[in-house]
């Protein structure tokens, strides 16, 4: 097991939406979530193409905070509601699901962002978006559409190398990284941590990236990669 050893505090979150209609699985980043000193707040993305796309495919706005046109306040318990609460017995073990450290030092509004805040009851997730990260740092990163890549699945183990490659995605008319162990495909980047990971590659500091979990259910299978950034010289 490897754990996250240089926990990047973010400045903002990115809120993303998906439609429970299979054949529109887009992640659509709709909001951001601002840290400015203990204050979070919430700004929807009225104005970008992942709104308007979201809205098209019946996104309407986050249960909590109705009025997309509002900017909104103090947000964090609200969203926090989404992930155990630290005075669980067994929050350690969801810790190191997540690959953290059961005594990591953590603000609430990081944890959010490194475990991605997801619940089964809708589309809503959020992303830590690593942005201007400067120093080492590693992170747990989802193989996106693996379910929906049928082949040699079986044939994915713990501890392979992972790599990535750019490349075009024809459906929405965007660039895209690739995912792919052993020669074969088995997943994309997910679309908010895509302007990060392509300037990772551009400026060679990817070390690593290994297959670090296999879990998920028989119908929604789903594949993490531990991935390791080194410095920007």
């Amino acid at each position: 097991m490897r754990f996250i050893e240089h926990i990047i505090e973010p400045t903002k979150l990115l809120l993303a939406w998906q439609a429970s209609d299979e054949k529109h699985r887009t992640r659509y980043i709709v909001a951001e979530l601002n840290r400015m000193d203990k204050e979070i707040s919430l700004v929807y993305l009225t104005q970008t193409s992942d709104f308007i796309k979201a809205k098209e495919h019946g996104f309407e706005a986050y249960p909590a905070f109705p009025d997309v046109n509002k900017t909104y306040h103090n947000v964090l318990d609200a969203f926090m509601r989404r992930l155990p609460p630290r005075t669980r017995g067994d929050f350690p073990q969801y810790l190191e699901g997540l690959r953290l450290k059961p005594d990591v030092q953590i603000s609430d509004f990081a944890l959010l962002g490194y475990s991605g805040a997801k619940l089964l009851s809708d589309g809503f997730s959020l992303i830590h978006p690593f942005d201007n990260v400067d120093g080492s740092c590693e992170l747990l990163l989802e193989a996106a559409g693996f379910r929906h890549i049928q082949q040699n699945k079986a044939n994915i183990h713990i501890d392979e190398q992972a790599f990535f490659s750019k490349e075009f995605n024809e459906a929405i008319k965007e660039d895209a990284i690739r995912i792919d162990v052993k020669g074969n495909h088995i997943g994309y980047v997910n679309r908010g941590l895509i302007p990060t990971v392509l300037n990772w590659m551009e400026k060679d500091r990817i070390k690593g990236a290994w297959v670090e979990k296999i879990n998920g259910t028989p119908g929604k299978p789903a594949v993490y990669l531990y991935v390791k950034v080194i410095s920007q010289l």
